[in-house]
């Protein structure tokens, strides 16, 4: 993983997306913003090595986050460009039983925001109030679509689902990571595509 300085312009595109900046939170994102390149299956971590003190903007590349369970990986997420992958935090909660963490599937490029950053935009700007609750709109987007997707009962359904969902995905992410965030064995997935293949011939 390699960190470099920002010029904070993907940043800046990102947020203004969501909701247009004043200058001088487009001032503070150029000062303390920084972009990592990581390499393909490297893991995602902050500079100072505390993954929960950030969160990420996917500006090139796939990332998914995963738990580990009797020394089995599970897949709790799959995204790719122009997404923010990270762990929310709640203070009201206890801490979960699982830690989350995160991975690159290809050579991917990052955005990193540390939370001392976050917090003081809600502190000095009335806008960054409006970015925080789009913000966690996308995540609760993606936490409902996981909670959709983890309760059709067929196994070709979820495939059909997440594919319609994410055209651009399912050939980018390798299949022993797709079969455990849908939910199935290797070999299940590669009969339904198998399948999905001589129905398109």
């Amino acid at each position: 993983m390699k960190p470099k300085k920002d010029d904070g312009e993907g940043l800046i595109k990102f947020l203004n997306g969501l909701c247009p900046l004043n200058n001088k939170m487009i001032k503070e994102a150029r000062k303390q913003t920084f972009q990592i390149h990581i390499k393909k299956n490297e893991m995602l971590i902050c500079a100072d090595g505390n993954q929960q003190d950030c969160v990420f903007i996917i500006l090139k590349g796939i990332v998914r986050g995963f738990i580990t369970d009797d020394n089995k990986d599970i897949t709790t997420l799959i995204t790719d460009e122009n997404h923010l992958v990270g762990h929310v935090r709640n203070p009201g909660m206890m801490e979960s039983a699982y830690e989350e963490k995160f991975q690159a599937l290809e050579d991917s490029e990052l955005l990193v925001l540390k939370y001392s950053f976050i917090d003081e935009l809600y502190s000095q700007f009335e806008e960054a109030n409006i970015l925080a609750r789009k913000l966690l709109a996308l995540h609760f987007n993606l936490s409902h679509e996981r909670a959709i997707l983890s309760r059709i009962p067929s196994a070709e359904a979820r495939y059909n689902h997440f594919k319609i969902g994410h055209p651009r995905l399912k050939d980018r992410v390798p299949i022993k990571f797709l079969a455990t965030y849908l939910g199935m064995r290797i070999e299940t997935l590669s009969r339904i595509r198998k399948k999905e293949k001589l129905r398109i011939n």
